[in-house]
């Protein structure tokens, strides 16, 4: 599949697949809630990135809020030596106790707190820059998005960060963000269970790039789940965060499996996985998107790059799977 992205100005190019590091930060919690993903082995998760590399997989997204800086610092190790091979995104603006596992619900985007978060995340990755700083508090008053992009700005004259962007999916505040600032991507959920029209466009509009979390549904999309599974209160998907879709309180949400069964045999046909065949999708629906599916192991990496080798669904495919999930 050759895919490959522009960021921005500046040129970069990026493999058609990203990979998310939420889930190799370990455990950390949210408002006081469990938001990681279970145990994590860091010597696992470094093999899994080489792999990835090894494999063509350029483009890491990670943030200073995934196990309160701890992703940053495995990912850092993982690309030492090798960080001209590589793209690193990372995110700013939840205010965290790195010590403790805790990152908090009350944010700051002061020019200060920017600054410093910036400088925080250069240490822990190892590096002398960032390739795309983004965002990562979904909703900004005006003054803050001016404020912010003055910031954003300044750090890239001074060269600390080469692009920057935001991962919202309001589409009223990405496209103000679009207009005002050098933004180079919007990062956002998307998936063929939750499609997102709005931001999708907006990408399109300004020339953006796509960054896609959730491409898997939270793991629905991997197929591993039944209406009896039931995930543990230390798990992101079973410690009741509201905004948590896919599951509650550790259940797969009974429409979503309903969904998923509907169109699963579209998304494995040519002896795709349901994991390629979601990936499958996202690039089937717009020629911006580039997915960031999460990982702990060398074998799931190896999964996800597998579906690069099929491509995206094709346009009748596309149509068939929005006639069948529309609403009625």
């Amino acid at each position: 599949m050759n895919r490959k992205q522009t960021l921005g100005a500046s040129g970069i190019a990026i493999s058609p697949l990203g990979l998310g590091c939420w889930a190799i930060g370990g455990h950390f919690t949210l408002g006081g809630l469990p938001d990681g993903w279970g145990e994590v082995d860091d010597r696992q998760s470094i093999e899994a990135i080489h792999a990835a590399i090894d494999m063509g997989i350029n483009f890491f997204d990670t943030a200073d809020a995934y196990g309160a800086g701890h992703s940053e610092t495995v990912l850092g190790s993982a690309v030492k030596g090798r960080r001209s091979e590589v793209v690193i995104a990372t995110k700013f603006g939840f205010t965290n106790n790195e010590a403790a596992k805790e990152v908090y619900l009350r944010h700051d985007v002061s020019p200060a707190y920017v600054r410093r978060s910036c400088e925080r995340s250069l240490q822990r990755l190892g590096t002398d820059y960032i390739d795309l700083y983004q965002i990562h508090v979904g909703s900004l008053t005006a003054g803050e998005i001016d404020s912010v992009i003055d910031s954003l700005n300044r750090l890239r004259e001074e060269g600390f960060i080469r692009e920057y962007g935001w991962s919202t999916g309001d589409p009223l505040l990405a496209e103000h963000f679009a207009r005002q600032s050098q933004a180079a991507a919007f990062q956002h959920s998307l998936n063929v269970l939750r499609d997102d029209p709005e931001m999708l466009s907006i990408c399109e509009k300004h020339g953006l790039i796509s960054i896609n979390n959730s491409p898997l549904a939270m793991g629905l999309l991997s197929g591993k789940f039944t209406q009896g599974s039931q995930l543990p209160a230390s798990d992101v998907r079973g410690s009741s965060h509201e905004w948590v879709q896919y599951f509650k309180d550790g259940k797969p949400v009974t429409d979503y499996l309903e969904k998923l069964r509907a169109v699963k045999e579209i998304l494995t046909s040519e002896r795709r996985s349901l994991v390629q065949g979601a990936l499958a999708w996202i690039w089937g629906r717009s020629d911006a998107t580039i997915p960031i599916p999460g990982f702990k192991t060398k074998k799931q990496v190896q999964e996800l790059l597998g579906a690069t080798a099929f491509g995206p669904l094709t346009p009748s495919q596309m149509e068939e799977i929005e006639r069948i999930l529309q609403p009625v």
